[in-house]
């Protein structure tokens, strides 16, 4: 994917793109699931607080 590419991806998300945003989840899924072990455990309610957290902030973002 080039920067221009993800940088239309990421401006349609913070639009309220829903298929952008799934786009952008789908990219950074890995990123998340590492983030969401806790205690040395994979815990799903910490992956949904992230996922929650993303879709509420990203229409904040500047681009």
């Amino acid at each position: 994917m080039t920067k221009s590419e993800f940088a239309e991806i990421l401006t349609r998300a913070t639009e309220g793109d829903h298929a952008a945003l799934d786009k952008i989840f789908e990219l950074y899924m890995p990123l998340i699931d590492k983030h969401s072990v806790v205690g040395g455990r994979f815990d799903e309610d910490c992956k949904q607080y992230i996922m929650l957290q993303v879709a509420l902030q990203i229409a904040r973002f500047k681009i």
